[in-house]
């Protein structure tokens, strides 16, 4: 599935251009600060700029128009009726709540929220989403919620109004909820990056019957795992609590294998791999069969019990990195170009690397001697990089850039 990532850099890049092609034609611009008691509505045909030193204090509807903002925005209250907010700059709400209705939320930025109401909409984060709960209602077809940065909070759950509606929820970013994720009936959930869940002995993962859950990166689950719907998993999935199958689980038809490292006790009552595609089941307490409790469910020809150490681990860029903090990136995040400053008083050589999130090296700069680094975005999609300086002995400092 990381094959895809190239196809979505290119929708992304499509859709980026898209948005700035609309932020354009501005019909107001703010600059400065706006306090003005009554409330901001962006009809359509609007299109509402704010200015990198722009502050937009009071509440804002968008109803069908577009709002481009580049500086701040600390009231925002709905995006509807076919309104688009692209945000390459701040938003914050950390204690609001945000209507998200027949709408479009395009985060280049940074993105505070307190709670996040989705309904038949679209929300793609390139960035940074710090949003307590977030919660999809699925009412409506063909819409999606994309990841290629990080989301940070507490819960992502979603109802099903009608069976007959879908919704589509793509992870190829990094996602951290600290309770639960409840998958409902009619979601396709595909997490082809880090997906962590839970820090409390709940049942942090849910997937219900009718829902699909597609897994080709690395996930954890502290507590306990529940499925009822259709699991299909390329790694193994590590799980601090109890697994419970009733649902359909899959794996690789070859080659590979999937499947659950169980800290808890397994419970079996569907189908595991009844399709012979390879799934491994270890449980920490059943080490001979890896399962407490089968409840007359089919297992498959190719299921083993702890003879699989696939877990799609993301190489970990800062694993030899040093603490430090004798560095400056400005600016960060970047747009066009950019200038790392480190601490260098004998001009020694040193070399630059940026990495992508997955440990892969997309840019190198060699023979610096100064203390300062020009780089350039040119050849880097949106999204999160990281960068390391080193000399012949050691590393210098590292850091994560950013590029809008």
């Amino acid at each position: 599935m990381k094959k895809l990532l190239p196809f979505l850099f290119a929708l992304l890049a499509i859709i980026n251009h898209t948005a700035t092609a609309q932020c354009n034609n501005c019909t107001s611009t703010l600059s400065g600060t706006s306090i003005l008691p009554i409330d901001l509505i962006v009809d359509s045909n609007e299109v509402y700029c704010i200015q990198t030193n722009g502050s937009l204090n009071r509440g804002l509807h968008i109803k069908g128009g577009i709002v481009c903002n580049n500086g701040t925005i600390n009231s925002l209250k709905s995006i509807q009726d076919g309104g688009i907010l692209i945000n390459n700059g701040t938003i914050n709400m950390e204690s609001g709540n945000v209507s998200l209705l027949k709408g479009k939320l395009i985060n280049n930025g940074i993105v505070k929220i307190d709670y996040i109401n989705i309904c038949e909409s679209d929300f793609i984060n390139n960035n940074i989403a710090e949003i307590r709960r977030i919660f999809i209602n699925i009412s409506g077809n063909n819409n999606h919620v994309i990841n290629n940065g990080v989301i940070d909070g507490e819960s992502i759950q979603s109802i099903t109004k009608d069976l007959n509606y879908k919704y589509h929820f793509t992870n190829s970013g990094s996602i951290y909820v600290t309770t639960h994720l409840r998958n409902s009936s009619s979601m396709t959930f595909e997490n082809q990056g880090y997906l962590s869940i839970g820090d409390q002995d709940e049942v942090n993962f849910q997937n219900q019957t009718g829902s699909s859950f597609i897994n080709t990166g690395e996930m954890n689950v502290e507590g306990d795992f529940y499925n009822h719907g259709d699991f299909y998993t390329d790694c193994m999935i590590e799980i601090g609590g109890d697994f419970t199958s009733h649902g359909n689980v899959s794996g690789p038809s070859q080659n590979s294998c999937g499947g659950f490292n169980v800290m808890g006790n397994t419970q079996i009552g569907s189908n595991i791999a009844a399709d012979d595609s390879y799934i491994d089941i270890c449980d920490a307490g059943m080490p001979s069969n890896g399962v407490d409790q089968n409840f007359q469910a089919t297992i498959g020809n190719n299921v083993t019990n702890c003879s699989c150490n696939d877990e799609c681990t993301q190489p970990e860029v800062f694993e030899d990195f040093v603490s430090t903090n004798d560095y400056t990136v400005t600016p960060n995040p970047i747009s066009d170009n950019s200038v790392i400053s480190f601490y260098n008083p004998v001009a020694s050589y040193h070399q630059l690397m940026i990495f992508d999130t997955y440990g892969r090296v997309v840019k190198t700069y060699e023979g610096i001697v100064g203390n300062e680094i020009p780089i350039d975005r040119a050849g880097l999609d949106r999204g999160i990089y990281f960068f390391k300086i080193t000399s012949s002995y050691n590393v210098k400092a590292a850091g994560k850039l950013v590029i809008n």
